[in-house]
């Protein structure tokens, strides 16, 4: 008999502003993309502007959808067996208003780092390639 494999689904804003991209640090002290995951019913594209808004204080539209990733976290809690990260590319509208101090993850950091430098930072493979492919469009 088929058992479905049910895994949280993650959205990702790729946020491009004066030649800098907007990363988060995370819990595990790593860099990543800003964004979270998709509540019921909504659309994936609603979620990243919503999540986008929410984190950044960013009025932003979906530009395009840049990559899909099966990410297994061993340590989480409820991404243990994976977890689908979308990454979209972003366009910035509006700063509407400031950063999320404090998210449903703990404390929150944000901060721009030129494209350049992404290669270096302490961040999963898989978002660096995302933001690689984003500062081609």
């Amino acid at each position: 008999m088929y058992k479905p494999y049910l895994i949280p689904v993650s959205v990702k804003g790729i946020v491009f502003e004066n030649g800098g991209v907007w990363l988060r640090k995370n819990e595990r002290d790593e860099w990543e993309l800003p964004g979270g995951k998709i509540d019921e019913g909504e659309q994936p594209e609603e979620a990243v502007i919503r999540e986008l808004r929410e984190e950044l204080g960013f009025k932003t539209e979906v530009v395009d959808i840049i990559q899909t990733y099966l990410y297994t976290i061993k340590t989480s809690q409820d991404e243990s067996r994976g977890v689908l990260v979308v990454s979209y590319l972003c366009k910035l509208l509006e700063i509407v208003t400031g950063f999320e101090l404090e998210g449903e993850a703990g404390l929150a950091e944000f901060k721009k780092f030129p494209v350049s430098k992404v290669k270096d930072l302490k961040m999963p493979r898989f978002y660096k390639d995302a933001i690689l492919k984003a500062s081609k469009q």
